[in-house]
């Protein structure tokens, strides 16, 4: 019996697509990137989560939802304005998109990635409250009485204790203080309105307004808006006074080339505020003020 090898002609369309199945058997085989157009290639893990095979807008939309979970916002260094603890600058992270993508997309086949996280920097540091050793100016006022009013004094002045100014920054005490509310504490006490004086929330806070005017002048800043009362006020002298309401405020601008720092101090009836200036030029132009 003779066997007979039978010959089979192959058409060169059939021989290309052998050959076609053979180069993606080795691009699967040996890793090499782009083993299939637009995907990621096998085996790669991103962050411990494989990732193979997805291609690039799946990728975007991964990590675009990992980003909000991982974003952190940096956190300024503060003075508390209570206790006058310094509490330190703590750094923010954000995850690059963009270049995670494209590191993912370009990976050989079996690569282990780590996100691309880029570090968010405070505008304030711990360092710059070491530099507030210059004093500018000081003024101190007396009140008493107890109550309301005793109350209302300390906390506008714990709200605008370590208060700190950039150059060329507006200061708003109402904006500082904040709204006057029961919430927050304050209570009922004497205001003057139109050449009266009748009970309101928060009365009081014009001491503070006025001695901080007058700390203002001591230092040579601009003020920039300021409005006196309709009736001679005892704790400070004539034409030195700085009324404050919800429709009137009392503001400066720091003209200096270094920033400021406003601290208050209330104790055995008296409330002292000081203005600090910084004793190194501001080196950020764009800082914001941290305000507690």
């Amino acid at each position: 019996m003779v066997n007979r090898v039978q010959q089979v002609r192959v058409g060169p369309r059939f021989g290309l697509l052998l050959i076609l199945i053979a180069l993606a058997c080795l691009l699967y085989r040996y890793g090499e990137p782009g083993w299939l157009p637009g995907r990621v290639a096998p085996g790669v893990i991103l962050e411990g989560h494989g990732v193979a095979g997805l291609s690039r807008s799946e990728v975007e939309r991964h990590l675009n939802r990992l980003a909000a979970e991982l974003f952190r916002r940096p956190r300024n260094a503060y003075l508390d304005p209570w206790t006058d603890q310094l509490v330190p600058e703590s750094y923010g992270v954000q995850l690059d998109v963009e270049s995670t993508v494209a590191r993912v997309m370009g990976a050989p086949a079996g690569s282990r990635l780590l996100f691309d996280l880029v570090q968010l920097d405070p505008e304030i540091t711990a360092v710059l409250f070491e530099q507030f050793t210059v004093q500018l100016g000081s003024y101190y006022t007396i009140y008493g009485g107890g109550g309301g009013r005793n109350i209302n004094i300390e906390l506008a002045a714990a709200s605008i204790n370590n208060y700190q100014l950039f150059p060329g920054e507006l200061f708003s005490f109402n904006r500082a203080v904040g709204r006057r509310t029961i919430e927050k504490g304050y209570e009922l006490a004497p205001i003057i309105v139109g050449g009266s004086v009748v009970p309101g929330l928060g009365g009081g806070i014009c001491q503070v307004s006025s001695t901080l005017y007058n700390a203002v002048l001591e230092a040579g800043l601009e003020v920039v808006e300021r409005y006196p009362h309709s009736l001679p006020v005892g704790y400070v002298p004539p034409g030195r006074d700085a009324t404050v309401s919800s429709y009137l405020d009392f503001k400066f601008r720091n003209n200096r080339d270094r920033a400021l720092l406003i601290k208050t101090a209330c104790w055995g009836g008296r409330i002292e505020i000081s203005i600090l200036m910084q004793t190194v030029e501001a080196k950020n132009d764009d800082q914001n003020q941290g305000s507690s």
